[in-house]
């Protein structure tokens, strides 16, 4: 599912979060595995005592259980999440929804959106990611949204920067041609040459 843009919104960047965020999912995939490998030999010996002998094959179901239960929520599912996982800038705004789906998406329009601040820990800065904090919000109730391991996060904080800027530019251009409008008495109609 595409993002819907509103008239005039183009996207900037479509991405997702660096591939590094993967990290605990591959490190519970070699863990679970090894784990699995070490208690189905150790059970499967034929020295073992006569107790264990007698429900091996429970045992080595509950090893298959427990193991494919870890595999699933702690490799399968992140990987699955960090696949339909995409954040939008566009021209108007920072989205971050999922492809398919329930949407979960997270809105931040470039109109309430204050502050974004580009924090990178050692871990992160040698691969390039980064988190984005952004500061948004009206009328003193700010809320702040992180974006978690962006790729390249430099240049996405200096995209965010970019249109930030950008929008307020086509903000003060248009309520610049707005103008003050001068107050009108009653039946007067404002910019009318009648009687002049």
């Amino acid at each position: 599912m595409l993002l819907k843009l509103v008239d005039g919104e183009q996207v900037v960047v479509r991405t997702r979060a660096h591939h590094r965020a993967l990290l605990p999912a591959v490190i519970n995939l070699l863990v679970t595995i090894g784990l699995m490998s070490f208690l189905l030999g150790y059970v499967s010996r034929p020295t073992q005592p006569a107790f264990i002998e007698h429900y091996r094959h429970i045992l080595v179901f509950l090893i298959w259980a427990a193991g494919l239960i870890s595999l699933a929520f702690g490799s399968l599912k992140p990987a699955l999440v960090w696949l339909n996982r995409f954040t939008y800038l566009t021209t108007e705004r920072v989205v971050q929804k999922n492809l398919i789906g329930a949407a979960q998406a997270t809105v931040v329009p470039l109109a309430l959106l204050s502050q974004a601040e580009l924090r990178v820990s050692r871990m992160q800065g040698m691969s390039g990611a980064g988190d984005l904090l952004l500061i948004h919000g009206a009328y003193g109730q700010h809320q702040r949204t992180i974006l978690k391991d962006m790729p390249d996060a430099e240049r996405f904080h200096t995209l965010i920067a970019e249109q930030l800027s950008e929008y307020r530019r086509r903000a003060a251009r248009a309520a610049y041609a707005a103008g003050p409008q001068p107050y009108a008495a009653p039946g007067d109609v404002y910019g009318s040459a009648f009687g002049r």
